[in-house]
């Protein structure tokens, strides 16, 4: 990996880590009163980040599954697209073999 990709990376972690906080803060502080968090309030934040993790992953793992499929389906239609092109090339090629071999014959 190189280094943009890693500040990519990092620059995606922190994006996320934002909103999961903006999140569960917002879900679950009542009180802005007290620098701790009551009982409830700790309980609720620890849930909704759980939550987020975890629904995270999940997206996280069938983006992976989804995108590995598409590049399979992707190369697939390549490949196909590239056999196709040289089917008419070779075709091409034939006809102009005939082409000529039929002026040869014409002239001879």
């Amino acid at each position: 990996m190189d280094i943009e990709s890693n500040i990519r990376n990092f620059k995606d972690f922190l994006q996320l880590y934002n909103q999961m906080t903006e999140t569960c803060f917002g879900k679950c502080v009542d009180n802005l009163n007290s620098r701790i968090l009551n009982p409830n309030e700790k309980e609720c934040i620890e849930d909704c980040a759980s939550k987020f993790i975890k629904f995270n992953h999940k997206l996280m793992s069938t983006f992976v599954e989804v995108q590995s499929l598409i590049v399979n389906r992707r190369m697939k239609e390549v490949e196909e697209q590239s056999q196709m092109m040289a089917s008419q090339i070779s075709s091409f090629n034939e006809d102009q073999r005939l082409s000529v071999d039929i002026s040869k014959a014409d002239s001879g």
